[in-house]
């Protein structure tokens, strides 16, 4: 009988053949490993970005491979900051997609969802995109 997930299962497999017993510390040290190396980087109320400013908010993390989320279109907000007013793009939750169950590619180093052609990655490194060229639309 498994248990366990299958990245558990196989660790806890690997040393099993390694060290040529089945103790049950085997099984301890597979659940350690697989929480810091195979946890997704996903995490509920993170969103993907697209290519065309679109985002893909994630709602649920149902398993490292797949999310339920929905898709909307992007908006522009205005953020006083240190060096001025700066605009950003966010996600337009009034203009959403019904909720989606989507499967996560490389969820462990560099997440993304697929929508035919299109793929949205999660952004890591700023909670806002800075929308380019803000001078020629707002002048």
């Amino acid at each position: 009988m498994s248990s366990g997930c299958r990245y558990e299962r196989a660790i806890k497999q690997s040393l099993n053949k390694l060290f040529d017993n089945r103790s049950s510390v085997h099984t301890i040290i597979a659940t350690i490993v697989a929480s810091y190396s195979h946890k997704t980087l996903v995490r509920p109320g993170s969103y993907l970005l697209g290519s065309s400013y679109h985002f893909f908010v994630v709602s649920d993390v149902l398993s490292q491979h797949w999310v339920r989320g929905f898709f909307c279109p992007p908006r522009i907000e205005l953020m006083h900051t240190a060096v001025g007013l700066q605009h950003y793009y966010i996600p337009d939750t009034r203009g959403r997609m019904r909720f989606l169950k989507k499967r996560v590619f490389d969820p462990f180093q560099d997440p993304q969802v697929r929508l035919r052609r299109q793929k949205f990655l999660l952004e890591n490194k700023h909670r806002y995109e800075q929308m380019p060229n803000t001078h020629q639309i707002f002048a």
